[in-house]
């Protein structure tokens, strides 16, 4: 009967710490993902935008303000301020891989330029709505940055995430890079 209890007890317990134990990495990671191809997919608008405007895809003094800003949001957050540049780096570079992979596309095959610019401040207004956001999940995720096996849980949401979304070849490639620098 003791053994009963005691094993009861035993099991209560083990159970109410399961209840209260970290999320798993994967939920941890996903909104990380999802909001790094929300980051990308007004990489699109932005070429757009470059290249009727003939402004180069390189913009540093864009650049400098949205990593200051993640930077300070991940302060505030009481996030890792480093982690928040590292990653914000990767998204910057990521956005600006799929911005060159269509400029050379535009200029290959000039039939399949965009027709009209979309308006800039839209996809920077997007980006300035998702940059603190994926600051937030950064944040959030903490500790299960450097989780055993956050690496290939990273993968693995991504892959998922490009299916759903029906990312192509340089949209998956960007999404990669996009994320280099999120697993500790």
């Amino acid at each position: 009967m003791a053994a009963t209890v005691t094993s009861a007890l035993v099991l209560g317990c083990a159970t109410a710490a399961s209840a209260t134990a970290a999320p798993p990495v994967t939920a941890l990671l996903a909104p990380v993902v999802e909001l790094s191809a929300d980051r990308l997919a007004t990489a699109e608008l932005v070429a757009a935008a470059k290249w009727h405007s003939g402004d180069p895809v390189e913009a540093p003094e864009r650049e400098a303000t949205v990593l200051a800003e993640a930077e300070r949001s991940a302060r505030a957050l009481g996030g890792d301020p480093e982690v928040a540049l590292a990653v914000m780096r990767d998204q910057i570079e990521a956005n600006k891989v799929i911005q060159r992979g269509r400029h050379a596309d535009w200029y290959a095959h000039p039939d399949r330029s965009p027709l009209r610019p979309p308006d800039l401040a839209d996809a920077r207004a997007d980006l300035d709505r998702i940059t603190p956001a994926l600051v937030g999940a950064l944040t959030d995720a903490g500790a299960g940055l450097a989780a055993p096996g956050c690496e290939a849980e990273l993968a693995r949401t991504a892959r998922r995430v490009a299916d759903e979304r029906g990312m192509d070849r340089p949209g998956r490639t960007a999404l990669a890079v996009s994320l280099s620098s999120v697993c500790a």
